[in-house]
């Protein structure tokens, strides 16, 4: 049998509520996950952190646990990062250009990463069709292989989940603007520039993980 398709790790532990309403940031509870051997033990702690139970939190992370290294997806790290670097800044208009400029750079990163891992998915799904045509791939097999694209389509959700969170919180920070709009007009036009594109991007990556769920529903 050809050389399956690389397993990806579980990439975020996310619990609703990530941002608050009034431009605010509560700390998150997304964990971001660096590609290694330790990434498991960190998706099964971020988890318990969250509150979650030991049987909740290692079904959760059961797939990373049992896949180990693969492809993993750098935006969750990054987004906790910036929300630090933004937290007791929030209502700064100068801070929030910051933030959602280093936001629109993540993104774009991760929306060539998805288009990159898509194409190693389109590949593979051509490979297993092929083999359920000609009958050399078992039904344990497909199975298997199933589940992999799933957890392809699910890690790529949850970094454009990420995202969207982000994109919102954005969005009712704007939405609080307009009567110190008069202040810095130019500052406030750049800041629904990057608030724009960063919608822009959230498509495109909706785009890819609409892609995937397609490819993996071919088999």
């Amino acid at each position: 049998m050809k050389k399956l398709i690389a397993p990806v790790l579980l990439s975020t532990v996310i619990v609703s509520g990530c941002a608050t309403t009034g431009g605010s940031l509560s700390r998150p509870t997304t964990a971001g996950l660096e590609c290694g051997g330790g990434a498991a033990a960190a998706a099964l702690l971020a988890c318990k952190l969250a509150g979650g139970s030991n049987a909740v939190c290692a079904a959760a992370t059961g797939g990373a646990l049992v896949l180990g290294g693969g492809a993993c997806y750098a935006f969750a790290s990054h987004y906790e990062k910036r929300r630090e670097e933004l937290a007791g800044k929030e209502n700064d208009l100068d801070a929030r250009l910051k933030y959602v400029k280093g936001l629109n750079e993540d993104s774009e990163k991760l929306n060539k990463q998805l288009n990159t891992r898509l194409a190693e998915v389109s590949t593979r799904t051509d490979e297993i069709s092929t083999e359920i045509e000609q009958g050399t791939i078992t039904r344990q097999q497909l199975a298997k292989e199933r589940e992999k694209l799933q957890k392809e389509e699910q890690a790529a959700r949850d970094q454009v989940g990420l995202q969207k969170a982000a994109l919102d919180d954005m969005k009712r920070f704007r939405a609080q603007l307009p009567g110190k709009a008069s202040e810095d007009q130019a500052r406030v036009a750049e800041l629904d520039a990057e608030i724009a594109k960063l919608e822009r991007l959230l498509r495109e990556a909706q785009g890819a993980t609409t892609a995937f769920a397609a490819k993996a529903g071919r088999i």
